[in-house]
């Protein structure tokens, strides 16, 4: 899988990136590759056709995309994380008929004929919810503002997290889009200097109100945001796809000095994939306990001081990958001068998306960390 990712980047992501990067949308074609080459499942159980990696492969094949182009790698991301999240729903599960149909969901989703999105960085906002969930009859009613939502457009389904006044997270899958309105619902574009191809908007509620039906999960909010903080300490393989394009197309140039500089950027990126492995069993092992924990019948769990250990380790490497990409992104533009700042050219690409990846999925850990480092 990490090959086919690799190939794909390589001979259709990459040599439209610029193209796409200046569209209003990541073209249907391109999704529809990544699902025929089997990459829509790799988070996905075989029972439900798709692949379900292991997490350290799943993050080289997440990388290599990323490397090809970044927009259709951010909306193509977005979607695994509703496949766990539905697949987690269904293990929960015990009505037959729902179970069915969580399954037919998930075999759409592994195999990209439908492309799904999520909104739930708020949720790791403290204060106020950002979006009240609020318990009426039937269902629940979502009043609030959720600053970042990918796939606008794109997308036929989004999970929107939202919390109740009870410390609940309240999760509803809401069938949406800019031809199908929900009321209630309102989605405002951003205006980005870099991925503007992925549909970003800004979600808006006003009394929009989901069934029963619609909701896949309800979590303890406190204990959500403290399995979410190890969850997302690591931060997303991206960085280190642009490193590895740029090392590939330094090494193109084929100069004494151009060479040398991809040469040692490559010494790094080596030592930053052993780090990334480490760093994935590191959290895998937290997250499992913690999960653990949580269960009325496992285990103890885990002291705040593992907890701390793990995340400010995971919190390092994120930073170490973001340095690492901004730096072989810098080493690209300067080798190739001022053509490189063309918007046809991917040496200007590379350096904003490379920029990207210090804000996306920021925590305060992840911040604190490129704060103390730069």
């Amino acid at each position: 899988m990490i090959a086919v990712a690799e190939r794909l980047a390589d001979e259709l992501l990459a040599p439209n990136a610029e193209r796409v990067d200046q569209a209003d949308l990541v073209p249907s074609s391109h999704f529809d590759a990544l699902g025929e080459a089997g990459l829509f499942g790799i988070a996905g159980r075989p029972e439900h056709g798709g692949s379900a990696l292991p997490t350290p492969v799943a993050r080289r094949a997440m990388a290599a995309v990323a490397g090809g182009c970044g927009a259709t790698f951010f909306v193509w991301v977005q979607h695994h994380s509703i496949v766990r999240t539905l697949t987690d729903t269904l293990d929960r599960t015990a009505d037959s008929a729902r179970s069915a149909e969580l399954g037919d969901v998930l075999a759409d989703l592994a195999a990209g004929r439908r492309i799904a999105g999520t909104s739930f960085a708020h949720l790791r906002r403290r204060g106020a919810p950002a979006i009240r969930a609020e318990r009426v009859d039937g269902g629940w009613r979502l009043d609030g503002f959720a600053p970042w939502a990918t796939s606008w457009g794109i997308a036929e389904r989004f999970i929107i997290g939202a919390e109740s006044d009870d410390g609940e997270v309240v999760w509803a899958l809401v069938e949406a889009g800019p031809t199908d309105p929900v009321q209630g619902m309102m989605a405002e574009p951003l205006r980005l200097p870099v991925l503007g191809a992925t549909g970003t908007v800004a979600f808006h509620f006003d009394g929009c109100l989901v069934v029963d039906d619609q909701i896949v999960a309800t979590d303890d909010a406190a204990t959500w945001r403290r399995i979410d903080r190890v969850k997302a300490s690591a931060g997303q393989p991206a960085p280190l796809g642009i490193a590895a394009r740029c090392i590939a197309l330094l090494r193109e140039l084929g100069d004494d000095d151009a060479v040398g500089a991809s040469a040692r950027l490559a010494d790094q990126l080596d030592a930053a994939w052993v780090a990334d492995d480490d760093i994935g069993r590191r959290l895998a092992e937290l997250t499992a306990a913690m999960d653990d924990a949580t269960d009325p019948n496992g285990g103890d769990g885990l002291t705040d001081d593992e907890i701390e250990a793990g995340v400010d380790a995971a919190a390092v490497h994120r930073t170490t990958s973001l340095r690492l990409a901004r730096s072989a992104a810098g080493a690209y533009l300067s080798a190739v001068g001022g053509r490189g700042m063309d918007l046809d050219h991917p040496a200007q690409r590379l350096a904003r998306e490379a920029d990207f990846y210090v804000i996306q999925a920021q925590t305060a850990d992840g911040r604190r960390s490129t704060l103390a480092r730069i």
